[in-house]
């Protein structure tokens, strides 16, 4: 693993267990073993940090799961699948997620809610499909926007649940219930 990429994974545990205000550059850099002129090497300031951990962690999540599903025909299949590996995203990369539930006030600046913005405009490849559902008389006409943001509320619900209950249970185990809770609910009888 390169230094880069080791400061961005002790800082991302670090954040997760104490928060970003009560993070130092002193202990993330003595955790990783490397000096703090390594660290500003590659970092201008914890903050560039922070949002870099995040910016990372949410394009690596959008890349798996269009990698995932590039080769899936079938929309409803692609959404299940879609579904699984959101899931299984956030099992491996707890203390990601974990940062993101914990610092919800940091990351509501004015710089970050351009993040975001652009975050939720990736995920163009599931609203294509969904209009494309929509034209075909397969799921009902909602806003893609809508349908998108209601699928990803179902999703940070459970991974909110997996985390309260202590991380006890595969996540994954629940992709069934909210694929199934997902499509009953705009799927056409």
């Amino acid at each position: 693993m390169n230094k880069k990429k080791l400061i961005l994974s002790v800082a991302e545990k670090i954040i997760s267990e104490k928060g970003y205000s009560n993070t130092t550059i002193e202990e993330i850099t003595k955790r990783a073993k490397v000096g703090k002129g390594t660290f500003y090497n590659y970092f201008k300031n914890k903050e560039e940090l922070f949002y870099l951990i995040i910016k990372e962690g949410l394009d690596n999540l959008v890349i798996e799961i269009k990698d995932s599903i590039e080769d899936i025909d079938d929309f409803f299949e692609r959404i299940k699948m879609g579904i699984e590996m959101y899931l299984k995203y956030h099992q491996k990369h707890f203390y990601f997620f974990k940062i993101l539930i914990q610092e919800k006030p940091f990351l509501k600046n004015k710089k970050f809610i351009n993040f975001w913005e652009d975050f939720f405009d990736r995920w163009d490849f599931i609203k294509k499909g969904l209009k494309k559902q929509i034209e075909r008389n397969k799921i009902v006409d909602i806003e893609p926007d809508d349908i998108l943001y209601s699928l990803l509320g179902i999703l940070h619900g459970n991974i909110h649940k997996w985390h309260i209950n202590g991380r006890k249970y595969s996540l994954v185990e629940k992709k069934d219930a909210i694929f199934n809770v997902f499509i009953n609910g705009v799927r056409r009888k």
